[in-house]
Formats: structure tokens, C-alpha cells, sequence
């Protein structure tokens, strides 16, 4: 199999239920450009592991909107399967459940069982540019942690050196010595706000990463701030932080788009 890491993701096209649990709909890579991707296949709708993974990502759904992800399931039944596990037993879950029923895209991400017709438990981590950035498959014996592919989203949207256990908010590992670290006086002169809520770990790691850098900040508590409520819905912004640096708007814990805007790659 040709590695996709740090590669063009694959392209696809598949239809879909669609995140309300009721329609049908269409979805293809270019629906997720600008955007991180959770791209997760499974094997077989109405078993026994597939269940626990999906509603455990469903049950995260949140966390990941804040990490200003997409999820995106797949499997070779057909959306009308997908429905009829919906509406008897599964449940709703917030996010598409696509049907690869050409075998295609399995086939192209390198999940496919050809002997069976169905996927692997392979998932995909594709990043704003569309770049396979993390990928594992499992045994389909094996349900996977929605809450570690959180952790390695969070270290990749660093854009820097994590080590192993790292947790969002931990330093990054930089190869200089101490005195070599890099400092960021350049940009002392940021405008800089930042529109948080209190139980968001990735708005606390955003804010500590701003304070390690030396960089002034006018901070929004979303839970009790009407302006910052306004805003928000203004712009129907759901993931969170929104940081704003000199008038550019980045949404979600996007490390790589905030050291850019201040001058800081």
C-alpha cells in the first residue's frame, strides 16, 4: 500500500445520511476544505463493536466542534441501512454516516477487505489543506478512543514537537537549548481577542500559549459576555476559541493559522 501521510487525501464521493438523522445527502472531500476532517471507517452497520465507536464519537461531538473538526463515518452499507440502524437501536449521532457501496473509497484509503466487501477500522486525519496527517487501522475486533484521535488533533493543530502522552496545553519540545528557544518580540504589537468559554480545555491552551509568548490579550467569557455572545452568533461560529489577531478570524484550536497571523512561522 502507498503511504498517504503527509500526501493529498484521496478523493471521494459518496452519498450519505446526512448529521440530522433523516435525509439523505451528498459528500465529497471538497465539502471539507478549510477544514480538519475526522475520517473514520467501519465495517458493518447493526453489529457489535461498530455501535460503541460510533456513539462514542457522537458522545465527543462537542469537543471535537471545538477543535474545529468534522467527523465523517463510512462503511460499504447502504444509506438506507444506515437509516434503519438510526431509527432501531443506534440512534442519532450528529454526523454523517456515508455509504461506500463502489468499495472505492476503501479501497483507495487502503481499508478494504476485498474478500468481504467491507473496511477495516481505519481512520484519518486530514487537515485544512487536505493532507493525510495521522492514519491507524484496526483489527475490526477492536473499537477505537475517540479521545486519543482528540490528543493527536490537538498536538498536530500545535504545529510543533509533541512528546509521547503529550496533553493539549503541554509545551511543545523544541531541539534548541534553553537559551536557544525562539522568542517572538516581532509581534509585541498584536491586536489580539479571544472569545473563550470556562470548561473549554482548547481555549486554556490557547490563552497559556499566548501568555508563555509575552502576548497581550483581551479575553471574551462566552458564558456571561453579551458582546461576545453577539458576535458569535452573528457569524454563527460554533467552535471555539475564536481568536482574533489583527482583524483575521480563526476559529477553533488552530495553532499552525495563529502563530502565522502573528508572524510568528
Amino acid at each position: 500500500m502507498e503511504r498517504l501521510i503527509g500526501k493529498k487525501a484521496p478523493w471521494f464521493s459518496m452519498e450519505a445520511l446526512a448529521a440530522d438523522g433523516e435525509h439523505f445527502t451528498h459528500v465529497s472531500l471538497s465539502d471539507y476544505e478549510g477544514k480538519w476532517l475526522v475520517l473514520f471507517f467501519y465495517p458493518m452497520d447493526f453489529t457489535f463493536v461498530c455501535p460503541t465507536e460510533l456513539t462514542a464519537f457522537s458522545d465527543c461531538m462537542e469537543k471535537f466542534t471545538q477543535a474545529g473538526a468534522e467527523l465523517l463515518s463510512v462503511s460499504t452499507d447502504s444509506v438506507y441501512t444506515h437509516l434503519a440502524w438510526q431509527r432501531n437501536g443506534l440512534g442519532k449521532l450528529g454526523y454523517p454516516m456515508a455509504a461506500d457501496q463502489t468499495l472505492q473509497t476503501c479501497d483507495s484509503y487502503g481499508v478494504l477487505l476485498e474478500e468481504e466487501g467491507v473496511a477495516l477500522r481505519g481512520l484519518f486525519l486530514i487537515d485544512p489543506e487536505q493532507k493525510v496527517r495521522y492514519s491507524v487501522i484496526h483489527d475490526n475486533n477492536i473499537g477505537r478512543n475517540p479521545e486519543e484521535v482528540l490528543r493527536v488533533l490537538a498536538a498536530l493543530q500545535t504545529g510543533g514537537l509533541c512528546a509521547a502522552g503529550w496533553q493539549a496545553g503541554e509545551e511543545n519540545l523544541y531541539p534548541e537549548a534553553p537559551e536557544q528557544q525562539p522568542t517572538y518580540q516581532a509581534v509585541q504589537g498584536a491586536s489580539v481577542q479571544i472569545y473563550t468559554m470556562p470548561t473549554c480545555s482548547y481555549c486554556r491552551s490557547v490563552k497559556e500559549f499566548l501568555q508563555g509568548a509575552g502576548i497581550a490579550y483581551q479575553e471574551f467569557n462566552l458564558e456571561h459576555d453579551k458582546a461576545g455572545q453577539d458576535f458569535m452568533r452573528q457569524r454563527r461560529y460554533t467552535g471555539l476559541p475564536v481568536t482574533v489577531i489583527n482583524g483575521e478570524e480563526i476559529v477553533g484550536y488552530n495553532m499552525p493559522k495563529i502563530k502565522a497571523a502573528l508572524g510568528m512561522n
